[in-house]
């Protein structure tokens, strides 16, 4: 088997991802071949994966004429009552023509990558976002003050591993609410990520749902990571996955 892992123009692994990728997949027996752009892989194999940003990883399926979902999972329906906030569809225009609809968190829709996640409290925040020829669908969402946010990487519906990424590391994770979450998420592919948070009143809140093809490691080892890449890479080619187990 081969994993093939996105470098810079040095021959660098571009990041700590690609790097943990490598001792992964290397200690499981895969043969490790770099590239710096997908369109370099001429490899038509599906069972050989790519390991790299969002962009190359997609850019590989369509290559290998696999069509996936065009819809991102940010915010399942089945998971709606973990949200616990107001969280709806609008675009970059209609937001900034009302006032009133500032103050929230906003984040691109159908191109995941197209700009961070970012809150609107003024015109500056709206920077390098309008684009007179084009509106952009985005997801908006009232505020809510986290005092710690952690990333929980679920693979075959159960969790892989638990990782904080943000505030308070003497805070509690409710280990039951993830659960629920996940036994309520019926849609849930192989691997992917459920971000909870928690607020000052400690409720237990779902940030985010992230796709499990592309995430970073915010820690996971290394044997964890090539795992939870394998799971989802061989649903969306349709393949065997070596590494369930």
């Amino acid at each position: 088997m081969k994993a093939y892992i996105q470098t810079d123009k040095e021959g660098e692994f571009y990041n700590v991802n690609a790097f943990t990728a490598y001792e992964g997949f290397k200690n499981f027996g895969y043969e490790i071949q770099k590239f710096i752009d997908a369109n370099e892989i001429l490899d038509k194999n599906p069972e050989h994966i790519i390991v790299g940003g969002i962009g190359n990883v997609r850019k590989h399926l369509q290559n290998l004429n696999i069509i996936r979902p065009e819809k991102e999972i940010d915010y399942p329906e089945e998971l709606q009552p973990f949200l616990k906030r107001k969280v709806w569809s609008s675009s970059i225009k209609n937001i900034f023509k009302d006032k009133n609809n500032w103050d929230i968190f906003i984040k691109p829709k159908n191109e995941t990558k197209l700009f961070a996640g970012k809150v609107i409290r003024s015109e500056m925040d709206f920077l390098g976002l309008l684009n007179e020829e084009k509106d952009t669908e985005i997801w908006c969402s009232e505020l809510i003050d986290f005092t710690t946010e952690w990333r929980c990487f679920i693979r075959y519906k159960e969790i892989l591993d638990i990782r904080r990424y943000k505030g308070k590391w003497d805070n509690k994770i409710d280990i039951e609410e993830v659960q629920k979450a996940i036994d309520s998420f019926v849609s849930q592919p192989n691997s992917y990520a459920l971000d909870f948070g928690i607020n000052e009143k400690n409720e237990m809140i779902l940030v985010e749902v992230n796709d499990g093809h592309s995430l970073g490691t915010y820690g996971l080892s290394s044997s964890h990571y090539a795992k939870f890449l394998s799971a989802r890479w061989s649903q969306l080619t349709h393949t065997n996955d070596y590494l369930n187990f």
